[in-house]
């Protein structure tokens, strides 16, 4: 395995409308397994902010070099699961451990049919919840960069999909489009995370529950994830982490901006080394961050 890779880090796949799924091959030297999990973040979507989001995978797929394609095992096909419930460092199986031909691990893709949101009324009787399908491409869904793991013969490679809602799911037009972005990780354990605590007076009276918005920027310039933070008790500080950050390398930094949509936003800057794999980040040195709730 690479440097790269020993380290866990962690690609951010943005995937795109692939016509086929490509041939097999021989079982190539020996066989290892892969299992795979699915998880999300409390994510902040362009819109309402459904209570339901489903994604339907009829496959997924793991190719090794030499060895070809090989189907990964889902709990049933199709399966489906609402990514809102595995939030805040939670986890789901996605693909149980399966046999693969040995060897390095370049792509997996993930064949995708259908995609729903679920809003809920006052009360959540069936006549008042409003579904909302989002436009899926046809075809299979593949990552558009290499991956370079290597499952060794008799080994097992255990992988930890973050499917980032909060930049996969976009405005288009009246409705919606699913264009996935998902962050892979070799174990979960060597992902990053950073945490810190809200004042109660930083939430705006607004939303029920009140909320703040936490957006966390890679070197600077790309959005690498968006969640949103509810209020959780009066008189208290509401805790939060952001869970599956890419760790730091040399000249690598995040930004982390929390923004009340009222006053100015709360800014610190995250960088390299402080926040190696498996490492969490406490903002504001530990203490509770305030943000002020007037303009």
């Amino acid at each position: 395995m690479c440097a790269r890779a020993a380290y866990a880090i962690i690609l951010i796949l943005s995937l795109s409308l692939l016509g086929g799924c490509g041939g097999g091959g021989s079982s190539g030297p020996g066989t290892g397994t892969v299992s795979m999990d699915i998880a999300d973040a409390k994510p902040l979507i362009d819109g309402e902010q459904p209570n339901e989001l489903w994604i339907v995978f009829d496959e997924v797929l793991a190719h090794t070099a030499g060895g070809g394609w090989a189907s990964l095992d889902l709990p049933k096909t199709p399966f489906q699961i609402n990514l809102l419930a595995f939030s805040d460092g939670l986890k789901t199986e996605l693909a149980a451990p399966t046999p693969i031909p040995a060897g390095r691990v370049t792509q997996i893709r993930f064949v995708i049919s259908r995609a729903y949101m679920m809003f809920y009324g006052a009360q959540p009787e069936s006549d008042q919840v409003v579904q909302i399908d989002l436009d899926v491409p046809s075809g299979i869904l593949r990552t558009d960069r290499p991956i370079d793991r290597t499952v060794e013969n008799g080994g097992h490679m255990s992988l930890t999909v973050h499917f980032d809602l909060s930049r996969s799911v976009v405005r288009s037009g009246p409705g919606y489009k699913l264009k996935p972005v998902l962050h892979l990780f070799n174990n979960p354990e060597e992902a990053a995370l950073i945490c810190g605590s809200i004042t109660e007076d930083s939430f705006a009276a607004e939303g029920d529950p009140p909320e703040v918005v936490v957006r966390v920027v890679r070197n600077g310039i790309e959005t690498f994830t968006v969640v949103t933070v509810a209020k959780e008790s009066d008189g208290e500080p509401t805790e939060f982490c952001v869970y599956w950050l890419v760790p730091l390398e040399q000249n690598e930094s995040y930004t982390i901006r929390i923004d009340n949509g009222i006053g100015d936003p709360y800014v610190e800057a995250v960088e390299y080394p402080d926040l190696d794999p498996g490492k969490t980040f406490d903002l504001n040195e530990g203490f509770p961050i305030s943000i002020s709730s007037t303009i």
